[in-house]
């Protein structure tokens, strides 16, 4: 027997009552979903920025030999102060540091749901590593020893051969040389003109110098270029740990890494003349992974 039409007829708008609150609680849901997403996704971006600028931070701490303490308060720092995150998880180990930024961000539609907060996170991991090629240079090399960091040494022009002590403070003669930078094995070159070597000094060679590579060296004393150091200078040196004749009588110095000597006096006139200063921890840009670490670093994101 069929229904009684007029029982029929007072059950739809029952019906669809029940259908338009689905279709609204599913509009809502679709809401929430694309405002409150949109706003995660911004401050998913905002906490990556957290994290990578907290992990870069500590990393150039520990570059320049600063205690993991002192890497872990910068890096807090700059995640939490500078870009807002309201946790920084922070981990340390001899030449990387790991930053997760953490956001707690109250939802606004997503409440009607159900979810009244979210939690937002990004990782960054950032390392210091010896610096692989650099522009600057300065036209000095010295032969590789064990030198200290903080300690004064002069690199003498003109005294005698003397190996490098680090007591004396003494580096000259064979353990000193003078490159000519754009000469490159296996190109063969002469010597560096005076200007160059000046400007280099004063200004740092423009282009690329790269480890193991053999640079030809400038014969002679350079009075002139050594009077161009300045106190307070940073220079960016080279080591080599060879020298050979690629060329009849023309010495190649092998780059094994480079130095940061911070110049603390300068001995232009005279006999001898030299260069005073210490080697110290320096950050440069450029590629990492230069081999030997000669205090010379540069720091980079790996993930």
């Amino acid at each position: 027997m069929n229904a009684n039409p007029i029982q029929r007829k007072n059950s739809e708008p029952g019906q669809a009552l029940v259908l338009v609150a689905l279709l609204l609680l599913g509009l809502l849901a679709t809401l929430a979903f694309v405002l409150d997403g949109g706003n995660i996704y911004l401050q998913r971006r905002r906490m990556q920025n957290a994290a990578d600028s907290g992990a870069m931070a500590g990393a150039l701490i520990l570059a320049l030999n600063g205690t993991e303490a002192e890497a872990r308060a910068v890096a807090q720092d700059y995640a939490m102060q500078r870009n807002k995150a309201d946790v920084a998880q922070i981990t340390i180990t001899p030449a990387q540091i790991t930053v997760i930024a953490e956001e707690h961000s109250a939802t606004t539609f997503a409440r009607i749901i159900g979810i009244d907060q979210l939690t937002v996170t990004a990782r960054a991991v950032a390392k210091f590593a010896p610096v692989g090629s650099l522009r600057g240079l300065a036209p000095i090399a010295i032969r590789d020893f064990d030198y200290s960091f903080g300690v004064p040494y002069t690199i003498w022009d003109d005294n005698p051969d003397v190996p490098p002590d680090p007591t004396l403070g003494n580096i000259s003669g064979s353990y000193r040389g003078w490159l000519n930078l754009p000469c490159v094995y296996p190109m063969s070159c002469g010597d560096a003109g005076a200007g160059d070597l000046k400007t280099w000094m004063v200004n740092g060679y423009p282009e690329i110098t790269r480890v193991n590579t053999w640079v030809t060296g400038s014969s002679g004393v350079k009075a002139s270029t050594i009077a161009q150091a300045m106190v307070g200078q940073v220079l960016k040196i080279a080591v080599y740990d060879d020298i050979q004749d690629k060329y009849s009588n023309k010495a190649y110095y092998h780059i094994l890494k480079f130095a940061a000597f911070k110049v603390t006096r300068v001995y232009a006139s005279g006999n001898p003349k030299g260069i005073e200063g210490t080697f110290a921890y320096a950050f440069t840009p450029g590629p990492p992974d230069g081999g030997e670490d000669g205090g010379m670093r540069t720091i980079s994101l790996t993930n």
